[in-house]
Parts: structure tokens; sequence; C-alpha cells
């Protein structure tokens, strides 16, 4: 019997891995943080992914924001996005269809949210 090259299994696995990452975000999130006055605040994010890059909306209340900038390199997710003037830097991590992140805007501030994605959406 033939055994396979360490070149054919290494092409597997990236290829799963592929599948796996594409996977890990498209969908709706139901998000929830601290805004940067430490207000409650409650979102959508609607996000697609090709490839390594990272698109989508961000949906406050009836107000919906693009996503300016977004990558993903394994489960770690990274999106920009300007709302009112101000860009905001979000920093994720995505696990067992939740996520949890830091975010920075250009004034300096900071503050956390988390999300789950839609059992209804992919």
């Amino acid at each position: 019997m033939k055994q396979n090259s360490p070149l054919a299994w290494l092409f597997l696995m990236l290829a799963s891995f592929n599948l796996y990452s594409a996977d890990l975000i498209t969908g709706k999130w139901n998000c929830t943080g601290k805004g940067p006055d430490e207000e409650d605040l409650q979102f959508v994010l609607d996000l697609r992914q090709a490839g390594d890059k990272v698109t989508g909306t961000l949906t406050v209340g009836d107000d919906t924001f693009d996503i300016s900038q977004g990558s993903i390199e394994g489960n770690k997710l990274e999106i920009v996005t300007e709302i009112n003037g101000t860009r905001y830097v979000s920093s994720a991590i995505i696990e067992n269809n939740k996520v949890t992140a830091s975010w920075k805007n250009d004034a300096g501030q900071t503050g956390h949210w988390q999300g789950e994605r839609q059992t209804d959406s992919k």
C-alpha cells in the first residue's frame, strides 16, 4: 500500500481549516456591550467572509453602519466601523458560535462587548 506524501496531508489540513474558518463568522450575531459613555448597547452584526476578508454591517436600533475594514485569521477577528465620525476598532475571538471582543476608538476610549450567533443565520 502506497503512503500519502507529507505534502498531501498538509494540503488536506489546510483545506479543512479553510472550510472551518469560512464557516466561523458568516451570519448574524446578537451582541451586547458598553458604549463610550458606559451606556448599555445592544447591536446586531451581519458578517460575511471571503477568504481572510470580512464585510458586513453593524446595526444599533434603527441605525446601520458599514464595516469599513475586516479580517479574520484563525478564530481572531478584527473589524473597523465608523460611527458618527468616530472610528472604532474591535478585536475579537470567536469560539463555539460566541464572540468576545474589546474595542477602542479614535478618542482613546476602550470597552468590551460579546455576542452569540443567531441560530437561524449562516
